[in-house]
């Protein structure tokens, strides 16, 4: 799925956000969970729940490493090889589109 097909279906889901990184890094994690989702197989409301879902994981201890590790595996169950470098390299595509959709800069 093409990055710019992400960003138009994340917008939609938090359309409320707070400003600032907080709300940057969780459109970082719902472009991801997007993009994610899309390839194991997710669409419509099932492909928005599996974005807010992993953006609920981000949660769970600091850094990127619950992140990782979930789209690691849902990836792998799916069929889909990524190392963590390549899924490190995708947050970082994301935390930089998230960045220009908010107009936001660090």
């Amino acid at each position: 799925m093409p990055l710019s097909a992400v960003t138009t279906t994340a917008h939609s889901v938090h359309p409320h956000e707070e400003d600032g990184l907080g709300s940057i890094r969780a459109r970082r994690n719902l472009l991801a969970g997007y993009w994610a989702g899309s390839l194991i197989g997710f669409a419509g409301d099932d492909l928005g729940r599996y974005a807010r879902d992993l953006h609920m994981v981000d949660h769970v201890v600091s850094g990127d490493g619950d992140v990782i590790a979930r789209l690691s595996r849902d990836l792998a169950t799916a069929g889909h090889s990524f190392t963590k470098a390549d899924i490190e390299a995708a947050l970082r595509r994301f935390h930089a589109q998230a960045l220009k959709d908010t107009g936001c800069t660090e």
